[in-house]
């Protein structure tokens, strides 16, 4: 990897998933303040000012998150997923895909829904396109730090996120299930089904059409 690379990968920022245009993106006035949409190709800090005012104006106990997304910067979706663990009770429903950081703020809802073909992927960080457990054995000055950093940072998150998911799974549950969504054997963003996520035990169930039709309003917003 030449210099000019690595400097790329040091001055860009950590996603999960990958990057799109970033589309602008409209809330509905009908849309029940409770329920808070995450439509958008890139999640992005201002996508997730927008998830935290939201959050921060939901009257009671309950919120629901819909998402439909391939990713986006590990500070936005870690942002979003810290405020969603405030929520004692949260639903995170998937139409279609919430890839990555998608997949990462699903998992902290207490309960997900997820569409007939919708699917989640790894959420192991990526460094400028880069998965970061590939750039660990780099021996250029800060990138390797920077890969460990990020690597280490959202395994133990999402380890902890899991042990609250799954209170009652023993440690070799645990390990299998964290290695399934850090991308042990697979590429980062292979989709996971909504079968397999019932495997592995997570509270999954069934979404229903309509919420498919909901993102589909906001898609055809982007063209």
């Amino acid at each position: 990897m030449n210099r000019t690379t690595i400097a790329a990968l040091l001055t860009g920022s950590a996603l999960l998933g990958a990057g799109y245009l970033v589309r602008q993106r409209s809330r509905p006035k009908a849309l029940p303040s409770s329920i808070i949409p995450i439509i958008t190709p890139v999640i992005d800090l201002s996508v997730a000012e927008d998830a935290l005012q939201a959050m921060a104006q939901v009257p009671g106990d309950e919120v629901t998150v819909v998402l439909h997304t391939a990713g986006g910067c590990v500070a936005s979706c870690v942002l979003i997923a810290n405020a969603l663990r405030q929520f004692p009770t949260s639903t995170a429903i998937v139409p279609y895909m919430a890839m990555s950081g998608g997949t990462l703020i699903t998992l902290n809802a207490t309960r997900i829904e997820m569409g007939a073909s919708a699917s989640l992927s790894a959420v192991d960080p990526v460094i400028g396109g880069v998965r970061a457990r590939h750039l660990l054995e780099e021996k250029e000055a800060g990138l390797k730090e920077l890969a460990n950093e990020y690597d280490t940072a959202i395994s133990s998150y999402l380890e902890e996120t899991l042990k609250a998911r799954l209170p009652t799974a023993d440690i070799p549950t645990i390990d299998h299930v964290l290695s399934v969504f850090m991308g042990d054997n697979a590429p980062h963003d292979w989709p996971i089904r909504r079968s397999e996520a019932l495997a592995l035990g997570l509270p999954v169930y069934p979404a229903t059409r309509s919420w498919g039709m909901m993102v589909d309003s906001y898609r055809r917003r982007w063209w």
